[in-house]
């Protein structure tokens, strides 16, 4: 039984690639295939109009430079809604980060209804800790996502409606919430 290149090393004419001067002279090298004979057509030999080429070239090269100044157009513009001028962008992430520290506030609320959050502890993230972190979380979505990909370094975040937007509306909803129980009783 032959075990192959590795059961006989040492051997002589045994591996993975041919010897140099062996039996292997006697093939030829692989001829190139023609074009035309692997199925590819041949460029047709009919005229071609110089002035026809140069129109189309024009064409292409002013099509190319409207697109061209269509990326830039768009690129000029910031990921997080495009179309919205910056101080509606702003008040919209503002406004949203502080929908979802309202929501928190609730669940907090309703925690210290059952005696799992204390009372101090409501009012400090309540007054503090829920507006500060819907402030910065917004300013980084601002400064991240608001940006445009060329163009204007910094965006404007406006932190004056940013600081009034999120310290004013969680406790205001706290008071709604408040107002709104009471009326109900």
């Amino acid at each position: 039984m032959d075990g192959g290149a590795a059961a006989a090393p040492g051997r002589s004419g045994v591996g993975a690639y041919a010897q140099v001067g062996g039996e292997e002279t006697s093939r030829a090298l692989p001829v190139a295939v023609s074009a035309t004979a692997a199925g590819v057509p041949a460029q047709r030999a009919g005229e071609v109009d110089a002035a026809t080429e140069l129109e189309m070239a024009r064409r292409w090269a002013d099509e190319a430079d409207r697109y061209a100044q269509q990326a830039e157009v768009l690129a000029q513009r910031p990921a997080l809604l495009p179309t919205w001028s910056p101080m509606a962008r702003a008040v919209a992430v503002y406004l949203g980060f502080a929908a979802v520290s309202v929501l928190l506030m609730l669940v907090m609320v309703l925690a210290s209804g059952v005696g799992v959050v204390g009372g101090w502890t409501l009012y400090s993230w309540m007054c503090a800790g829920l507006p500060a972190v819907s402030l910065i979380g917004a300013w980084l979505v601002l400064g991240r996502w608001g940006r445009p990909a060329v163009g204007a370094a910094t965006p404007p975040r406006y932190p004056v409606i940013g600081f009034l937007l999120c310290f004013l509306a969680v406790p205001l909803a706290y008071c709604g919430y408040l107002i709104l129980v009471r009326t109900m009783r």
